[in-house]
């Protein structure tokens, strides 16, 4: 059902196939059909798998009937995309807007073109190419060029017309290929980290070996999908080398060049900015980087993914600043927002993770929540202490943090032999995936601080005495000393060390 809840949430308010205008209150007496139902059950989120759609309709869900409905309904919802308010909608941009009548411009283009109806598509197509070369639409400005090229050799021969478009084909082509490989760039070095967070220090190498390729293409290509590509590549070089202050200045070149620019994305330059606010926040300048995401938050249409990823970002600066009381402010807007439920299972993991952090500052009286916490963020204890979630195929990433809370959890409830269970998982792993070459020196302490209660038999003064060097040497090694994730080390390692003091005798 995802991919229907993604068009309700698109076509709101928006004509569907066959005239039939679902969102707008239907007459006195005008019956709805299924597809009217089904539509207004998934905008108002009483729809969140197939079997509720399957109830709904009062069908099987695994049977033919409700499979033919649900294909039908999705071939209903296609072209409805066609015909979206753009202008007058404020959850789109100038340069959104362009490229949707690009876009719009493009496909009776191709009709008529397909329909052999030149003279018209020449008409157009020198409306859309400008349009499209202002707002850096390039393929759509490529076809257009091809055509018109062509057309003045073919249709109405004129040479001079055909240079003109030809300088344009050739520009436009370069662009092309230049984006092409930026974009490339960029996801040859996310793909190591789409599902695993740890430290892969040849990330760096390869960013750098496609930034030198990619500067080739720097000082003729200036489009927004170019600008973002080469300078994403960039800062994901600095910050796998945790060159922090590197990757900052990467961030503000990039925003000042899309700045400038007469066209510009506002969610791409937003794209930045959440990245310079993780590298503020691997330096500790927290209120900068609150303060930052916080705007970017602010631009962003409420509901959206992004808005989701953002809020996320916003509580996990605000745990890792020990700003509690922010953190569950951020929380409350996510978990309350109808759309939540529409989102990945992988980010409602991550959220799951956060949400266990402030949980446990909850019940170290970190916040004064105004409702139970633990109700609003539907969280279930049970299921986070025997979930096996995506986190533990990364070994020194995320599956860290995860550890720490269930220990934390099991230690706060006096679950001694299941809380050294999760000690010994925590040794292994620390012994086995980490070592001095491979850095994480905050974490490696912490978890040997972790560690050291078992011979302690849980007792705060064996405790103290055992780890008071280590927490002397983790209080002087920087948050963002060059050796670990933005997301291991969730709420410092010297506030837990103190939770773990407030549960021992």
């Amino acid at each position: 059902m995802t991919e229907l809840k993604e068009f309700a949430q698109v076509i709101d308010g928006y004509k569907l196939r066959q005239i039939e205008v679902l969102t707008r209150p239907l007459r006195p007496g005008v019956q709805e059909t299924r597809y009217k139902v089904m539509y207004h059950a998934l905008a108002e989120g009483l729809v969140r798998n197939e079997v509720e759609g399957a109830r709904l309709l009062g069908l099987d869900a695994k049977g033919r009937p409700f499979r033919r409905f649900l294909m039908e309904f999705r071939r209903r919802l296609f072209a409805p995309l066609l015909f979206l308010d753009t202008e007058n909608s404020p959850n789109f941009n100038p340069t959104q807007k362009a490229n949707f009548e690009c876009l719009r411009k493009l496909a009776t283009f191709q009709t008529l073109v397909y329909r052999h109806c030149p003279e018209n598509a020449c008409i157009l197509a020198k409306a859309i190419i400008e349009l499209a070369i202002n707002n850096d639409v390039t393929l759509v400005a490529l076809e257009m060029a091809t055509f018109l090229k062509r057309y003045y050799v073919e249709r109405v021969p004129d040479s001079a017309q055909y240079l003109y478009y030809t300088e344009y084909v050739e520009r436009l082509r370069l662009d092309w290929v230049a984006e092409n490989k930026a974009m490339e760039s960029y996801q040859a070095v996310i793909a190591p980290a789409v599902k695993f967070k740890s430290t892969q220090l040849q990330i760096s190498k390869r960013a750098q070996a496609l930034v030198n390729s990619l500067s080739l293409y720097k000082e003729k290509c200036n489009t927004i999908i170019f600008v973002s590509g080469y300078y994403a590549t960039k800062y994901i070089g600095e910050m796998s080398r945790f060159h922090w202050h590197d990757a900052i200045a990467v961030c503000d070149e990039a925003i000042r060049i899309l700045d400038e620019k007469s066209c510009t994305s506002p969610r791409i330059m937003a794209v930045f900015k959440v990245h310079k606010v993780i590298c503020l926040t691997m330096l500790d300048r927290y209120v900068e980087a609150l303060q930052l995401n916080s705007e970017v938050i602010q631009a962003e249409i409420e509901g959206s993914r992004n808005w989701f990823l953002y809020l996320d970002n916003q509580m996990l600066v605000s745990l890792k600043a020990t700003n509690y009381q922010f953190a569950y402010e951020a929380a409350i807007k996510i978990y309350s927002n109808k759309n939540f439920t529409a989102m990945p299972e992988s980010i409602k993991e991550s959220w799951m993770l956060l949400a266990a952090y402030l949980i446990l500052a909850d019940r170290n009286q970190m916040i004064n929540p105004d409702i139970p916490l633990e109700k609003v963020l539907n969280f279930k204890l049970g299921r986070f202490l025997n979930q096996v979630p995506n986190y533990s195929k990364d070994k020194k990433g995320l599956n860290v943090p995860v550890l720490i809370a269930q220990f934390l959890f099991l230690l706060q409830a006096k679950e001694f032999d299941q809380a050294h269970d999760k000690l010994i998982a925590l040794r292994k792993y620390r012994v086995k995936h980490f070592n001095t070459e491979d850095g994480y020196y905050r974490t490696q302490l912490f978890i040997r601080m972790l560690c050291s209660v078992v011979g302690t038999s849980f007792t705060k003064k064996m405790f103290l005495k055992k780890t008071a060097d280590m927490i002397k040497t983790v209080t002087q090694i920087p948050k963002g000393h060059p050796d670990q994730h933005f997301k291991i080390e969730i709420i410092p390692y010297e506030v837990l060390w103190q939770w773990v003091i407030n549960c021992l005798d």
